[in-house]
């Protein structure tokens, strides 16, 4: 019995001793690093085999030199971390906005308040239209002719259409100019507005013009609005998905380079309901993007007083402002707002909480309610009372 308890208390000593180096401090073959044993199973084994070819490196033992990486790789790289940081801090480079519409007036009456937002703040805002929109609520072609028994022959007909084309092109870079978007940066394609079908040549054209402008961002109609059935704002927004879709890659014949869109909005009105939380939107689309217009509201009044030829100058202006613009800001609490649905999920380096919102979440509900009260001033046009002068007479 006691030679069996020396022999057992000599292997003990032995094994310490092993483990120790020659200041009596557990070597790292067998600690390692305490993270480092965490982190793999396998560390301190030492591969089979004699000789110095079955010896393990520091590295896969668990070195000093191997922890130091370790630790390292486990750290976010200060270098990247900051260069992240700063870039997320720093000035967002100028936006380059294109917003495009199937008839002229489509170009701002979803989205002007948006738009001079993006003029003011320096981003380069552009405009397309598809079609000429003569028949659009127009004054001559869609109402002073629909009472008639008989509409005059073919050759005046497309007169007529193209003297109130070149009337809705005026009007439309006037309307534009208010918003501050240049008139050589409006584009229009002139194509018929009768029946508008999903067509290659202008998706071709479309997407020559994105190769061309190299948008950032696009603007246009919901695809599906109307279920996407006899609805031209429909059938632009699908031109406008494939015209995105082919700007990304060449095409025989035009020497502009590719160019990627990084979000696409779509206008809110008529394509998704209005919410107020993620509840809302069960079972369908939503608008998830609103735009505070409030203090460009007036301007977008006097867009809208530029288009006569489609009777939106004077009281349309003012009810359509109240009732559309108006009925999105009370989703947000904002006197006058302007919806979207974005293409896209985005990416931040910071979750996404807006100065307004901010704002907003600190009001009391009476501080809330009057703010969304406001109602914006716009006095009609003198030129606007003038013509509604001479219809009453007629009448």
């Amino acid at each position: 019995m006691c030679c069996f308890f020396r022999v057992s208390i000599a292997i003990v000593l032995m094994g310490v001793s092993l483990g120790c180096d020659a200041r009596g401090d557990l070597s790292p073959a067998v600690t390692g690093s305490t993270e480092r044993n965490r982190s793999s199973s396998h560390v301190g084994v030492v591969p089979s085999g004699g000789g110095q070819a079955g010896t393990a490196s520091e590295a896969e033992v668990g070195s000093n030199e191997s922890d130091l990486a370790f630790e390292a790789a486990r750290r976010n790289d200060p270098a990247l971390e900051n260069a992240r940081t700063n870039g997320s801090a720093a000035k967002v480079a100028p936006l380059r906005l294109l917003v495009i519409g199937a008839h002229p007036a489509d170009v701002f009456d979803q989205s002007g308040g948006t738009m001079a937002h993006h003029v003011k703040r320096g981003d380069w805002v552009g405009c397309l239209v598809l079609t000429h929109g003569a028949r659009v609520h127009d004054k001559v072609v869609s109402d002073e002719m629909f009472p008639r028994k008989e509409i005059p022959d073919a050759q005046e007909v497309k007169k007529t259409i193209l003297e109130r084309a070149d009337l809705k092109t005026k009007e439309i870079l006037r309307a534009c100019s208010i918003l501050g978007v240049r008139a050589e940066n409006v584009f229009f394609l002139g194509a018929d507005d009768a029946v508008l079908l999903v067509n290659e040549p202008m998706i071709r054209q479309m997407a020559r013009l994105i190769r061309k402008l190299r948008p950032d961002v696009v603007v246009t109609h919901f695809p599906l609005e109307n279920a996407g059935i006899a609805s031209q704002h429909a059938t632009t927004g699908q031109m406008v998905m494939h015209a995105v879709h082919f700007a990304a890659g060449i095409d025989p014949g035009d020497k502009t380079a590719p160019h990627k869109v990084t979000q696409v909005f779509f206008f809110g009105i008529g394509a998704a309901a209005t919410r107020t939380d993620l509840w809302d939107s069960q079972g369908g689309f939503h608008n998830d993007v609103f735009i505070d217009i409030t203090d460009v509201a007036a301007k977008k009044i006097a867009c809208l007083d530029e288009v006569a030829s489609q009777g939106y100058g004077g009281a349309y202006a003012r009810k359509r402002i109240e009732s559309i613009d108006g009925a999105f800001g009370s989703r947000v609490k904002a006197p006058y707002a302007e919806g979207f649905i974005s293409l896209k999920s985005t990416t931040h380096y910071y979750l996404p909480v807006s100065k307004l919102d901010l704002e907003h979440s600190k009001s009391s509900d009476h501080k809330a309610i009057s703010r969304s009260s406001y109602r914006v001033k716009a006095p009609v046009p003198q030129r606007v009372r003038k013509r509604r002068a001479e219809k009453s007479i007629l009448e």
